[in-house]
């Protein structure tokens, strides 16, 4: 569990005594991040300390490490078998496109399985650690809360989403920071088979026999 709080962050193991120790780090005292991709988190600190965090997610689900990084002023830099090197007018080109196929691609299936009645709704949500495609479900134009069980970025109800692109650098001076895009959202192929079997597939479980289950 990770905790952002006013002048620190706080990353907590789920049971300590069993999977290592609480980290401290604040803000100020950090000079630069570096993120081995799918595994350690390190922060080097203005003291020639480094502080060890063992959770990805730190960097790739928390909108509020980039607030962190930008505010504070602090380089990042992904470690990565692919350079990332996309910049974001790039990522919100590819966001758009993969935006409307994704639309098309959910919404043919949904109305025909479920009826017309029947809509998702994709959204691009963009931040500086990266950006996803949120789909949300609406019956007859409304959102159907019991079925989008999930919470975005923005903490709203979701069924489900899709990366497009995380961040791999961050340069403070200019504050601009360059991208790795996804496999989906650079071929139309991975991204109709991520959104069959990883949205759809999940979402279907829901439904007996095509059936809409207690709505």
């Amino acid at each position: 569990m990770v905790f952002f709080e006013e002048d620190q962050f706080v990353s907590k193991p789920p049971v300590s005594f069993l999977f290592g120790k609480t980290v401290k780090v604040r803000y100020a005292d950090i000079e630069r991040i570096e993120f081995v991709d799918g595994g350690d988190v390190f922060f080097y600190l203005s003291n020639g300390k480094c502080k060890k965090v063992s959770d990805p997610g730190i960097v790739m689900y928390y909108a509020e490490f980039g607030d962190m990084i930008r505010k504070y002023r602090i380089p990042y830099k992904m470690n990565a078998d692919e350079v990332g090197d996309a910049t974001i007018e790039t990522v919100r080109e590819r966001a758009a496109v993969c935006k409307e196929s994704a639309s098309a691609y959910l919404n043919r299936s949904v109305k025909e399985k479920l009826g017309t009645e029947y809509e998702f709704e994709v959204r691009i949500s963009e931040r500086i650690i990266g950006t996803v495609l949120e789909f949300r479900l609406l019956k007859n134009g409304v959102l159907a809360k019991e079925l989008n069980e999930n919470e975005g970025l923005d903490g709203d109800p979701i069924v489900d989403e899709m990366d497009i692109a995380f961040l791999y650098e961050w340069e403070p001076v200019s504050e601009t920071g360059t991208y790795l895009l996804l496999e989906e959202a650079k071929d139309s192929a991975a991204c109709e088979k991520y959104l069959e079997d990883d949205v759809l597939g999940f979402f279907y479980a829901q439904f007996n026999d095509g059936e809409v289950k207690d709505i």
